[in-house]
């Protein structure tokens, strides 16, 4: 699954006004790419959560059966 996500042609503030790409001033740039990176560590996090409990639920019910 490695392909290259679209961009959206517009993007919220933190007021969750949207705005256009191409009105977007650096700085908004700058947050916009800050948001979706903190949003990709929470996302990998949650993934690593998920398979630590998938690990312990799952290898503990083979093992009592």
């Amino acid at each position: 699954m490695s392909h290259t996500p679209r961009l959206l042609e517009r993007y919220p503030n933190g007021d969750g006004i949207y705005t256009e790409l191409r009105l977007l001033s650096s700085a908004d740039l700058d947050s916009q790419i800050q948001n979706y990176r903190a949003l990709a560590r929470e996302h990998d996090r949650h993934a690593e959560a998920l398979i630590e409990y998938r690990n312990r639920v799952f290898d503990h019910s083979r093992h009592g059966r």
